[in-house]
């Protein structure tokens, strides 16, 4: 039912395919299972040089699996360079992979999504099977947008395209806890970053807007108290519970502005995407603040914030300020000039934010610089 005051008088809900998810604490030890399930006998591991080098994720997968892997590629580096996934895919190629397990952040999901697009000479018959098992709060996994870094351009790139959606998702805790705690917690606030806007969408409606603002709420109970004590799983587990929530609205109703600028700056600077949220979301809110303050009082609602009797205009800047707030508590505060981005770069990463963004994104990045 769409609600009076909604705004929403008829719209569409688009689902991405994936076809299972596995959740919680020793979950993976269903990866055989859905092995057999698919009939795969060569799965082929693609991970980054973290997790291979150190932690004993990779063992665990492959005991997991119940078979030996066909192959690991642990070259993936960060904002997924297209010259590692060309390598990748013809390391799959050559070890006669029947089905593909990421592992990781966003980088290596995304670099699998682009390897089944490779691997797939015609994306109308079934592609190669992915299985994500991701190790960060990203949400990589749930999104049907695969980006990339074009190395000779220096600019992030991408596909956009729900076949390219891993099939079966595993979010097992006990895989995070090796998860290096800035990217972790910034992680975190990426998957912030897909829920808030998702609320201040245009596009918005209810559907999205019931799980994004569940996504708020466990975020702003549960991310810090997951940084303090990475050990505890039930914690750790919200967190992931969270960011799958998040992503709920990522293909029917969009990202806005701080998505935008942090696809800009990221590749550019090589700033890792969830930085690029915990530099740009709470001024984006702050201006969107003035547009839509009843969308931005649900956040605040949703943060844990007291607006009983708040004037809506002054509960949305609370929730701007509750995003800053949770940010400097997770010791990921920083300003644009921290990453070597200096003044005169700002009104060239504006016109590459483009389109009517352009005059918004300048005046948020001459607030963040």
């Amino acid at each position: 039912m769409i609600t009076k005051d909604s705004g929403v008088t008829s719209g569409e809900y688009t689902y991405v395919p994936i076809e299972r998810v596995h959740f919680g604490s020793g979950s993976i030890s269903k990866l055989g299972n859905e092995l057999d399930r698919i009939d795969s006998q060569r799965p082929f591991l693609v991970t980054g040089q973290g997790i291979a080098t150190k932690t004993g994720l990779i063992a665990i997968v492959e005991h997991a699996s119940g078979r030996k892997l066909a192959g690991v590629f642990s070259e993936i580096r960060q904002h997924a360079p297209m010259s590692g996934i060309t390598r990748a895919a013809t390391a799959v190629r050559e070890a006669k992979a029947d089905s593909l397990i990421s592992m990781g952040g966003g980088s290596p999901i995304d670099s699998t999504k682009i390897i089944v697009k490779e691997l797939s000479e015609d994306f109308q018959r079934p592609a190669i099977p992915h299985i994500a098992i991701p190790t960060t709060l990203s949400a990589a996994e749930f999104s049907h947008i695969a980006g990339m870094t074009d190395e000779k351009l220096n600019r992030k790139t991408g596909f956009r395209d729900l076949r390219m959606v891993p099939r079966l998702v595993f979010l097992d805790p006990e895989l995070t806890i090796s998860t290096p705690g800035w990217l972790w917690a910034s992680t975190g606030i990426r998957s912030l970053d897909h829920a808030v806007e998702a609320i201040y969408s245009p596009n918005h409606q209810q559907y999205v807007d019931t799980l994004a603002l569940e996504a708020i709420r466990l975020l702003f109970q549960n991310l810090k108290i997951s940084i303090e004590n990475p050990t505890n799983l039930r914690i750790r587990l919200e967190c992931q519970l969270a960011a799958w929530m998040s992503d709920a609205g990522v293909v029917s109703v969009g990202t806005g502005l701080s998505h935008s600028i942090g696809r800009v700056i990221g590749a550019t600077w090589n700033i890792p995407h969830g930085i690029t949220s915990c530099l740009t979301l709470s001024e984006v809110m702050r201006m969107e603040s003035k547009r839509n303050p009843d969308r931005l009082a649900l956040i605040a609602k949703a943060e844990g914030r007291n607006i009983e009797g708040v004037p809506v205009e002054r509960a949305a800047l609370e929730a701007a300020d509750g995003v800053s707030e949770l940010v400097r508590g997770l010791g990921l505060s920083k300003r644009l000039r921290d990453y070597g981005i200096g003044k005169d770069d700002l009104p060239r990463i504006a016109r590459d934010v483009g389109g009517q963004e352009s005059a918004d994104a300048l005046q948020i990045l001459e607030k963040i610089w």
